[in-house]
């Protein structure tokens, strides 16, 4: 067992002792948080899991035949725009591309594929529209941040035909900053479009899953996958839960330390504990974006396109589909990936008040 995840099992047991205690810990608000996620994180991963992979175990031939033909693994787009848990792995996996399944199916799927199926039409729907410039400025850094650590680890993993294959994320990351920045409300449109539809084929595929357990005459996926995917969600309910709790302690003891960290980036605490719940989950997050300072959303939006979710939800699922050694990569390239966007905001910031000084 990963030792991240360790941490996270004993959290929730802790949680849960906790609770049969009658909250003498305090801990019971961020346990049931936790325990609350499970109903969601059902019904958008265990559709895609289970017929997705299913689908492709049916056409492995057809596929196979596709890829090799042509030297850009069809991988790489697949992990640009889905999240590892909304089918996004569970895709790749069935490929049978070895080389390829921990950049795509875990680095690509749990940072690009994440921000744009799951986390741009989320923020966009819920922040208040004063909030909107400065998340969309701060998502642009947290874009910035991704191909240096792409070429890193693609270099570490040896990936096949790098310039192709990390030619259409490059241009990915490309047109979406472009049209952020000069077509903005017809790239949020598109985006906002794009996690609407697959938010609902997701259920849509979590009714036809349902109905096969119900009906003998539904042949859909297997019994099999079914049980699969219904652990990974178990395990991934656990580890949101230790994240909950885990960000409820920290905001809890270590108030100075947080207005510490804050004077040191030059932003309110309330950033502070903005990025430290972004590391569970930056959904939860999102009811402290308008109170934090210009400066603290730019930094929570730059983190959250890579750093998000590094103890959550994606930690629970990554754990229960790769080894250790694909855990820790994980972890580690979305760490790297989101300081190095943190930084970005940092240098631009100064490099503006330093020009705004000169002009003056």
């Amino acid at each position: 067992m990963n030792f991240f995840i360790f941490i996270m099992l004993i959290l929730c047991l802790i949680g849960l002792l906790d609770k049969i205690l009658n909250n003498r810990l305090g801990l019971v608000e961020a346990f049931d948080k936790g325990i609350n996620s499970m109903g969601s994180i059902a019904m958008s991963m265990i559709g895609f899991y289970c017929i997705a992979i299913a689908l492709i175990q049916k056409n492995v031939d057809v596929i196979t035949a596709m890829s090799s033909n042509s030297l850009l693994d069809p991988s790489i787009i697949i992990g640009s725009i889905l999240a590892p848990d909304m089918g996004g792995f569970s895709i790749i996996s069935g490929l049978d591309n070895k080389a390829f399944l921990i950049f795509s199916g875990v680095i690509l799927t749990s940072t690009l594929g994440q921000t744009i199926s799951f986390q741009l039409p989320i923020f966009l729907a819920s922040l208040k529209k004063d909030d909107l410039q400065p998340f969309i400025k701060g998502l642009v850094y947290g874009i910035l941040s991704l191909p240096l650590v792409l070429v890193i680890f693609a270099l570490y993993l040896q990936i096949p035909h790098l310039l192709i294959n990390l030619l259409p994320i490059l241009i990915l990351c490309l047109l979406l900053i472009a049209g952020l920045y000069f077509s903005y409300k017809k790239t949020i449109f598109v985006l906002t479009l794009f996690g609407y539809v697959i938010r609902i084929v997701s259920m849509i595929l979590f009714a036809l899953v349902i109905l096969q357990l119900f009906f003998d005459s539904f042949s859909f996926t297997s019994t099999a996958l079914i049980s699969e995917a219904m652990i990974i969600v178990l395990r991934m309910c656990i580890v949101v839960c230790g994240s909950m709790i885990l960000s409820d302690i920290l905001i809890k003891k270590f108030s100075r330390i947080i207005f510490m960290i804050g004077q040191k980036l030059g932003i309110n605490s309330t950033s502070v504990i903005g990025l430290l719940l972004s590391f569970g989950t930056s959904i939860a997050m999102i009811p402290l974006f308008s109170q934090m300072d210009h400066k603290g959303k730019v930094i929570n939006a730059a983190f959250s396109v890579s750093g998000a979710y590094v103890f959550g939800g994606q930690l629970g699922f990554i754990s229960s589909v790769v080894d250790n050694h694909g855990v820790l990569i994980y972890m580690t390239s979305k760490i790297i990936a989101g300081v190095l966007a943190i930084t970005f905001v940092m240098i631009f910031d100064k490099l503006k008040k330093n020009n705004f000084k000169i002009n003056d």
